[in-house]
């Protein structure tokens, strides 16, 4: 099967997350008879290919009111060049949709979705469930505006799945570094998914570390941040490290507080797995994600979203120290699975080849 992914390239974290395991992989997708191709939209073959798969970021600055028009005549015309279209979404929210796609692809993939999918056929506050939340039971609202997607109809539903998470790249010290050299060589041994830096089980002298900003121009989106900010203020600091002070500290810390930023899963979920301590996050039970590092009690600790047990739950996480432990290496144990474990490729390309069959 030929794939011709339509991307701007490793331009953004998530984008570069959806396009690392295609180059990680690469020569077990070729055994597995898939032939990946990355494309630009100049190139006279880009529909000569049994799926068009296309990176979200590769659109996102083309839909102002000038532009929209002839983006939308593109895509419809990938379609009617008789080739799949497959649109991945690599946005941060479970919440937001891309809805004006739906009619010109096959199918549309998110990194993470609802699990009641209905919620879609209806406007969503802010894009975002917590937002939402916020706003329904403390009266939270964004000064900007709603920036509310247009809903989807039910039969639309149908096309709706799951592609893969921002997990499958690389967080080691030096990752970030690593993937922007490879954006400017193009040197496919710079992308490997690192190795566990730490065990959970070593000898940690920090009990939390909760590092984070708070400056996201929506106020729905900021006051989960801001509250934890405010509730352990004489407990910690939460202002940020440089990247070699922050892993450090991540290698030394028994519970690692990650909130929601723009979307629910964030980088540091990982550099978490990586380290050996145990993830502690707002619940995520009201998604769905692949792979799935988010097990509640199994490879991550959850507080409420309303923030009232958040201090008790970091306190029974610091005092159980068998129970913390065993979480902090069920998560490492899965992260690891899906990346540099010998049976990794082997999972991403039945996940692939699931999502492609469907």
């Amino acid at each position: 099967m030929r794939i011709n992914v339509l991307t701007p390239g490793f331009t953004t974290s998530n984008g570069s997350a959806f396009l690392f395991p295609f180059v990680v992989h690469k020569k077990s997708l070729r055994n597995a008879q898939f032939d990946v191709r990355f494309v630009e939209r100049s190139e006279s073959d880009l529909t000569d290919c049994d799926v068009l798969a296309i990176d979200s970021k590769e659109f996102r600055n083309d839909w102002s009111a000038k532009q929209r028009s002839s983006t939308l005549e593109l895509l419809s015309s990938f379609k009617s060049s008789g080739v799949r279209v497959f649109w991945f979404d690599t946005t941060d929210s479970s919440g937001t949709l891309q809805s004006q796609v739906f009619p010109f692809v096959d199918k549309y993939l998110k990194s993470q979705v609802l699990v009641d999918k209905y919620r879609y056929t209806s406007q969503i506050y802010g894009g975002r469930i917590w937002a939402e939340y916020y706003k329904n039971t403390v009266g939270i609202e964004d000064e900007c505006g709603d920036a509310l997607d247009t809903p989807i109809s039910e039969d639309d539903i149908q096309k709706l799945d799951v592609s893969w998470n921002s997990g499958l790249a690389d967080y080691s010290t030096y990752g970030p570094w690593k993937i922007g050299l490879y954006r400017r060589t193009g040197l496919p041994f710079l992308l490997r998914h690192p190795n566990t830096s730490e065990s959970p089980t070593s000898n940690r002298s920090n009990d939390l570390s909760a590092r984070f900003g708070a400056t996201y121009n929506r106020a729905t989106v900021r006051y989960q941040r801001e509250q934890i900010r405010k509730q352990l203020a004489s407990r910690l600091d939460t202002q940020k490290l440089n990247r070699r002070g922050y892993i450090k500290e991540l290698k030394n810390t028994k519970v690692v507080l990650s909130p929601f930023g723009w979307g629910e899963i964030t980088l540091k979920d990982f550099e978490v797995f990586l380290a050996g301590g145990m993830l502690m996050k707002p619940a995520m039970d009201h998604l769905q994600t692949w792979p799935n590092f988010y097990e509640e009690d199994a490879t991550y600790l959850a507080h409420d979203w309303d923030l009232q047990n958040l201090k008790e739950r970091i306190d029974w996480a610091i005092e159980n120290e068998s129970v913390r432990q065993e979480i902090a290496r069920n998560g490492q144990i899965r992260y690891i699975e899906h990346t540099s474990g010998p049976n990794a490729g082997e999972l991403f390309i039945d996940h692939l080849s699931e999502v492609l069959s469907a």
